[in-house]
């Protein structure tokens, strides 16, 4: 897949998780100020609170994510590992 703008990391939003004595904590680095957040400063928001609230669940999945024989295919059926939010929401209405 070609973008049209090169990927630049240093404005991306990053999701930081990290031990802590009673298990792990998280949280956000987003280089944007309040009023310019997107698309991916929503998604880790929502990253970070389903994660609070469904540890269980997160671990879960990760045991599964480990376990799978092919951890390179997306649920969109591509190679790579960038989804398009509009096009996969639409698919997901629509069953």
């Amino acid at each position: 897949m070609e973008f049209e703008v090169p990927i630049d990391i240093f404005q991306s939003v990053s999701v930081i998780i990290t031990p802590h004595d009673k298990g792990f904590t998280c949280g956000i680095i987003d280089p944007k100020p309040t009023a310019e957040k997107d698309t991916c400063s929503i998604i880790a928001k929502g990253i970070v609170r389903f994660v609070t609230k469904n540890p269980d669940l997160i671990y879960d999945e990760g045991i599964l994510a480990f376990t799978e024989e092919d951890k390179t295919k997306v649920s969109n059926g591509e190679e790579d590992n960038v989804i398009d939010l509009l096009t996969f929401k639409n698919k997901k209405d629509l069953h």
